[in-house]
């Protein structure tokens, strides 16, 4: 007969590793004083391809090694495995506990039957005395997000929880909970990047982007693209901008006060949900009634999505029907150049990212030729090339330099809405005037 001991045991300890779990935190810590209390969150980086590389069995050996290392790092500490590869420790000896050297010690690596493994972890660190009143559920959710938010960008992260932080949290619960509401009553709006001619600032079309007015703030898509994507939502409004796209571009053309290039397009950018989903018959009814052609439109799709066999087809597809394609934030990280032979594209469009790099480089000739092989790339396999984010007359003058006719960003025009974007059809600019 099992006692009351080890089912209060088996309720709140982790097996493997013999910390509290996260529901033994709950039962400790749940409506205590915390006051000079500080919560240090691990979560270890990129967790499910250590366990595709070394299996099960070195993850379970790594996971007590980290385990180990928080409990002896700092005995006045409370230690919780409080998710699959998180760890939260909780104490009164800031000091003591340094996470600066924590972080450092995280990253030594561990040795499984002869083969050295290196664990990256990123770290939040939290004084709740900066978030007096916050019930315990909520810190970890912040810190969560906190973690979360810095792996979009980067791993082994070292992050402090501040206001700026905690505001961000608040803003992605809020867009969370009113997006479904925004997109049923179709707040989401369009405004216009121009696609201009490097050498003499041309309007050669434009790229629609969505916005969001929400309450009295206007929503970027980083902001809501995620949370749309995970729930279906964004299938709606790409397809609401897809109309919007469609009926600016007719409205151009038959505008008798502009002049348009000749080869004028419209593009839009499709996420992995939409381009899945999305039926060509659809795409060819909301074409026919404004009386444009699928030659007119350009159907931008990431890089990182093209090794998907689904989304690669669709693609092939939706080339055969007579749209032009294009691969967006291209900069070779994610597909081999053996997809860009195969695959039907007609334009490949430069990560902004480059440019940043090459301003941040401190090795500017190397990554100076790092940019001249992806246009390279794109010119041997008879691409048009853009290059996106030019931002300063030094990117300017690169993209120049390297033949690249077609380009968008600030140096040019941020974002428009239709009457100003018509305006600058109308009259002449200087690009980074």
């Amino acid at each position: 007969m099992i006692e009351y001991e080890d089912l209060e045991k088996i309720a709140y300890t982790d097996d493997l590793t013999g910390r509290r779990n996260y529901h033994g935190l709950m039962r400790d810590y749940y409506g205590a004083d915390l006051k000079n209390t500080y919560f240090i969150y691990v979560d270890i980086d990129d967790f499910n391809k250590m366990i595709a590389i070394f299996g099960s069995d070195a993850i379970d050996e790594i996971l007590i090694n980290v385990s180990n290392t928080l409990v002896n790092y700092c005995g006045r500490s409370d230690v919780y495995r409080i998710g699959v590869d998180q760890f939260l420790m909780i104490t009164d000896s800031a000091f003591i506990c340094d996470p600066d050297h924590l972080h450092s010690i995280l990253k030594q690596p561990i040795r499984h039957h002869g083969v050295q493994v290196l664990v990256n972890a990123s770290i939040c660190i939290l004084r709740y005395d900066d978030f007096d009143g916050e019930i315990l559920d909520n810190i970890l959710k912040l810190m969560h997000f906190a973690i979360d938010e810095s792996k979009q960008t980067s791993r082994n992260a070292l992050i402090y929880a501040d206001e700026e932080l905690v505001e961000r949290y608040h803003d992605k619960r809020k867009i969370e909970e009113n997006v479904y509401e925004a997109v049923k009553e179709k707040h989401f709006f369009p405004m216009f990047n121009p696609f201009v001619d490097t050498f003499n600032n041309n309007i050669l079309g434009f790229e629609t982007v969505s916005r969001w007015q929400f309450e009295d703030k206007v929503i970027r898509p980083d902001k809501f693209l995620v949370i749309t994507e995970y729930t279906g939502l964004i299938y709606d409004i790409e397809m609401g901008m897809f109309e919007e796209t469609v009926k600016f571009f007719k409205e151009l053309t038959d505008n008798k006060e502009v002049k348009l290039y000749p080869r004028f397009n419209a593009s839009l950018n499709f996420s992995a949900h939409t381009l899945k989903n999305v039926k060509i018959e659809d795409l060819n009814d909301i074409l026919f009634k404004y009386h444009v052609f699928p030659k007119n439109i350009i159907i931008e799709i990431k890089e990182s999505i093209i090794t998907d066999p689904e989304a690669y087809n669709k693609v092939v597809e939706l080339h055969e029907a007579g749209y032009l394609i294009a691969l967006d934030e291209y900069s070779n990280n994610n597909s081999s150049l053996t997809y860009l032979v195969d695959l039907k594209v007609d334009i490949l469009k430069l990560d902004e990212c480059l440019l940043e790099k090459i301003d941040n480089y401190q090795e500017y000739t190397r990554m100076h030729s790092v940019y001249k092989f992806i246009v390279d790339i794109g010119k041997r396999f008879n691409l048009t090339v853009i290059s996106t984010g030019i931002s300063t007359k030094k990117h300017l003058k690169l993209v120049k330099d390297l033949e690249i006719n077609v380009g968008s960003g600030k140096c040019f025009s941020k974002a428009l809405k239709k009457k100003d974007f018509i305006e600058i059809l109308k009259s002449s600019f200087k690009a980074c005037g």
